[in-house]
C-alpha cells in the first residue's frame, strides 16, 4: 500500500501568523540530505497587502547561497464554484534573484519547487536550504510557509528529521 505520509515529510517552517511578512523573513532551515526534492507552499490570508521578494537559499549548515528554483501560484476563490479557483499558472523558472509576490494572491497560494540537485551543484557539501521573504516596506501579509520534502533516498515508515 502506498501512504503519502512515507513517501512525503511535512515541516512547518513559518507558522501562520498575522503580519509574517511584514519584516523580512527567513524560514527554519530544512535539511534535504534524505529527501530529492523539496517544496515550499507559502499560504497567504485574507489579506494580502506584500510584494515581497521570494529567494531560496543554499548551504551547508546556515543557507547563504541564493539558488535557482521553480514556482507556480495558485489563487484561492471564497466560492469553491468559480472557474480556475484551484488551477495553478504554469511553472515558471526564478533566477537567483527570486520572484515578486502579487497583492492578487489574496487566500492563494505560492508554490516553490527546489531540487536536490541543484542544491548540491551550489557548492561543496551543500544540503540544507531554506526560503527568505524580503520585504518591500509594505504593511505584510497573514501566512504561513510549509516544506513538502518528497522523493525519500531511503523510504521507510517514519521519514528522519528534516529540520536543523
Amino acid at each position: 500500500m502506498n501512504v503519502w505520509s512515507e513517501q512525503n515529510k511535512v515541516v512547518n517552517v513559518i507558522i501562520p501568523v498575522a503580519d509574517a511578512f511584514a519584516a523580512n523573513v527567513t524560514s527554519d532551515i530544512v535539511n534535504m540530505e534524505n529527501y530529492n526534492k523539496c517544496t515550499f507552499i507559502i499560504a497567504t490570508g485574507a489579506t494580502s497587502n506584500d510584494l515581497g521578494v521570494v529567494t531560496v537559499n543554499a548551504g551547508t549548515t546556515t543557507p547563504a547561497t541564493a539558488i535557482v528554483f521553480k514556482y507556480r501560484t495558485q489563487i484561492a476563490q471564497a466560492d469553491c464554484t468559480t472557474a480556475g479557483g484551484d488551477v495553478p499558472s504554469a511553472l515558471t523558472d526564478a533566477t537567483i534573484s527570486g520572484f515578486a509576490m502579487s497583492a492578487a494572491k489574496v487566500g492563494g497560494l505560492y508554490i516553490i519547487e527546489v531540487d536536490a540537485a541543484v542544491v548540491a551543484a551550489a557548492g561543496t557539501d551543500y544540503k540544507r536550504v531554506s526560503l527568505t521573504v524580503t520585504e518591500n516596506g509594505s504593511a505584510g501579509v497573514t501566512a504561513c510557509v510549509l516544506a513538502i520534502l518528497s522523493e525519500p533516498r531511503y523510504p521507510q515508515a517514519i521519514l528522519a528529521t528534516a529540520i536543523d
